[in-house]
């Protein structure tokens, strides 16, 4: 029964981590991503961050261009991400999306995560629809706010 289970296990989980990683690995600012899917490719990468930080090129790859200008190049952004404020989010554990607000070209995705600690630490991602010819039509985020939560 446990070499069942085992193999199933292989079968559907082994398949579904290779496909996140690619899903990063090729994942770029593109018109047909809506705002969310932005944000949960950010998150993933975050997730899945290494020792080469390759999951925070790919985060940055969605910051818009005002918001490279603010924390870019990729070297400043990557100590930027590896600071108090922003390190819970590299290899949490889990996410949890809360109700998109979407307003003309603007969007705010508000999220909680559970840390690799096991902390949960909300952050809320601005994000708007760039008209610039490098980037027509995409979704980029312009800020990531972390918040408190409060817990009943």
């Amino acid at each position: 029964m446990s070499k069942i289970s085992t193999f199933l296990a292989f079968l559907f989980i082994l398949p579904l981590k290779i496909w996140a990683s690619n899903d990063i690995e090729n994942a770029y600012p593109e018109p047909e991503l809506k705002p969310n899917d932005v944000v949960r490719l950010q998150l993933l990468a975050m997730q899945q961050n290494d020792e080469s930080n390759f999951g925070i090129e790919v985060t940055f790859r969605f910051a818009s261009p005002a918001n490279k200008k603010q924390t870019g190049p990729l070297n400043r952004f990557i100590n930027l991400v590896q600071n108090p404020t922003y390190s819970p989010l590299l290899n949490h554990l889990n996410v949890t999306f809360l109700e998109l607000n979407l307003e003309d070209n603007f969007a705010v995705q508000d999220v909680i995560i559970t840390t690799s600690k096991g902390e949960r630490i909300g952050y809320r991602f601005r994000l708007s629809i760039q008209k610039s010819p490098l980037y027509p039509e995409c979704w980029m985020t312009d800020s990531v706010i972390p918040f408190k939560l409060v817990e009943i």
